[in-house]
């Protein structure tokens, strides 16, 4: 509320004399004021920590002293509202105004009080008073207005992150078109332009879409959103309008170039973007590559990039895209990311880059990991690299492999929390039902699935958030073969689980896996390379 010059104030008289704090009251309330007293320097703290005062009356040479602490202290305290103080004294000395003032007094005066003078002095102050409560009226309203933008701009980042987790992102199929695949990703702030796309459009096959939007926030991901629907529009259209001939992988992208270009070279953006296809049965990869890092391929212990870069979406209307093919056998992978991967720097300003990344991947070849282990030691690799430097673009990573030899097996990824032992019960229920297994072993199969999990949620932690455990489950002959991987330091389930003496309790579970192992499994193999944990579990199962 404004309050003019001569508007009242509400002062507090400070002083240890009855009779001093009467003779000052009572001319100020005939003047209109609101009047409060204190007896002492603590009761006046007391009153001024509990309500606010316009103006200050504080006799400086009370008995018990502290009434230059409660000028100290009201200074220290007083940071956004300021409150005049007058120091009234008995004391005429020139050390002791110095002090008064020296500690913030803004005005001194001697007793007995000249209450002509004093008039004067509180009105001058209502000026500078009621300019700062216009002042503090308009910071108000401007904190008022800061206030609805930031809740404005949380709001339309929320949104944002909606779009990017359900249109740019959604969920990645574990095996789509009989392959694995497995993705990551991370916005540099808060909201990316990345997005990817994994889809089984023939048998045997998996198509992997992935982009990289100029610029960050709210825009980058709408257009990103765009860039993706166009994807999903032109998928259909071809299935569509087709003669039954399988599409190519560079019909897709002319399509779209040829939709999209215009529209962003209006928005002054451009748009880098890699399609591949992954042929089962062909033995094939198909690349077309606009303006994107190359794919990685890891294929028969060599690891190459394939994928020459065009131009970007975006920037020659009259551009055309043509695709590039390579063989791949069985169990090689193709690794697919944004530049931020690349560019990511650590504190000392160096990037981690292309080779840095094929290095690290050659400690899969030979390994036998899933998907999910590969993504998840390669994003814990460029994290340890930056170490506290923050991440400078959108960090974006999808793999696919093509499978070796044999059956697909039940696949599950779970995170890494207790509470999903639900979850994995389920899992290996469905499993045991398809193939019609024993009561008992299904019973071996949950048990020891519960232990192995729970001790690795327990006693083996992941370098990154968010890290999940894959369990897959299969049948080869005459085994069922349970395999638990996860990304963490050397952990092996069974030597690092307690030795529980005694008989074995198959209901309980947890606290003694050395038991459960040994007792229900047929075959254990425990495998840790690079940061990552394998498990494997054989149990025999007769014809």
């Amino acid at each position: 509320m404004n309050q003019s010059p001569s508007a009242a104030l509400r002062i507090l008289v400070v002083d240890d004399e009855p009779i001093a704090r009467l003779i000052l009251s009572r001319p100020l309330k005939e003047l209109g004021h609101k009047v409060f007293t204190a007896a002492s320097g603590n009761e006046a703290l007391k009153l001024l920590d509990a309500q606010d005062f316009d103006l200050l009356l504080l006799d400086i040479g009370m008995q018990d002293g502290d009434g230059f602490a409660v000028l100290e202290s009201l200074r220290k305290l007083q940071e956004v509202r300021w409150m005049p103080v007058i120091v009234t004294s008995g004391d005429q000395t020139e050390a002791q105004i110095m002090r008064a003032l020296e500690l913030g007094a803004d005005d001194y005066m001697t007793k007995p009080l000249n209450f002509g003078f004093l008039r004067y002095k509180i009105r001058n102050f209502q000026r500078v008073i009621s300019l700062q409560n216009v002042n503090r009226t308009l910071l108000d309203t401007v904190l008022q207005k800061q206030q609805s933008l930031e809740e404005r701009i949380a709001l339309e980042f929320e949104y944002s992150a909606r779009i990017q987790k359900t249109l740019l992102f959604g969920s990645v199929p574990l095996a789509p078109g009989g392959l694995f695949t497995a993705a990551r990703a991370q916005a540099a702030q808060g909201i990316n332009g990345d997005f990817i796309e994994v889809i089984s459009i023939y048998p045997d096959t998996v198509d992997l879409i992935i982009g990289d939007v100029m610029g960050k926030g709210p825009l980058a991901a709408i257009l990103g959103a765009d860039v993706k629907l166009q994807v999903q529009r032109q998928i259909t259209q071809h299935l569509s309008t087709g003669d039954g001939q399988r599409f190519g992988v560079e019909q897709i992208v002319n399509s779209i170039h040829r939709t999209l270009t215009p529209k962003l070279i209006q928005l002054e953006s451009f748009v880098t973007f890699l399609y591949a296809r992954l042929d089962k049965a062909a033995g094939t990869l198909t690349v077309v590559c606009c303006g994107h890092p190359p794919l990685i391929v890891l294929d028969g212990g060599q690891t190459r990039q394939f994928g020459a870069p065009n131009m970007p979406l975006g920037v020659l209307v009259d551009e055309v895209y043509e695709a590039q093919q390579c063989q791949v056998h069985a169990g090689a992978s193709v690794i697919s990311f944004s530049d931020g991967l690349s560019e990511a720097k650590n504190t000392a300003g160096e990037v981690y880059g292309e080779e840095r990344l094929m290095l690290e991947l050659a400690a899969y070849h030979g390994a036998g990991w899933g998907v999910n282990a590969l993504v998840e030691m390669v994003y814990a690799s460029v994290l340890r690299f930056a170490g506290e430097q923050p991440l400078g673009d959108d960090l974006t990573l999808v793999v696919a492999k093509l499978p070796q030899s044999g059956p697909m097996p039940h696949m599950l990824r779970l995170p890494r929390a207790l509470q999903h032992i639900t979850e994995l019960r389920g899992f290996i229920e469905d499993f045991a039902r398809d193939l019609q297994l024993a009561p008992e072993l299904v019973d071996k199969l949950a048990l020891v699935a519960v232990e192995a999990f729970s001790n690795t949620v327990r006693h083996s932690n992941s370098e990154i958030s968010h890290s999940v455990l894959e369990v897959q489950l299969r049948k080869v002959g005459q085994e069922i073969c349970l395999l638990l991987e996860a990304l963490g330091p050397y952990f092996d389930p069974v030597r690092e689980t307690e030795d529980f003496s005694g008989p074995v309790d198959l209901n309980r579970e947890g606290g003694f896996g050395l038991h459960i192992i040994n007792a229900l499994t047929d075959r254990f193999r425990y495998h840790h390379a690079a940061g990552v944990n394998q498990m494997e579990f054989g149990f025999n199962c007769p014809a």
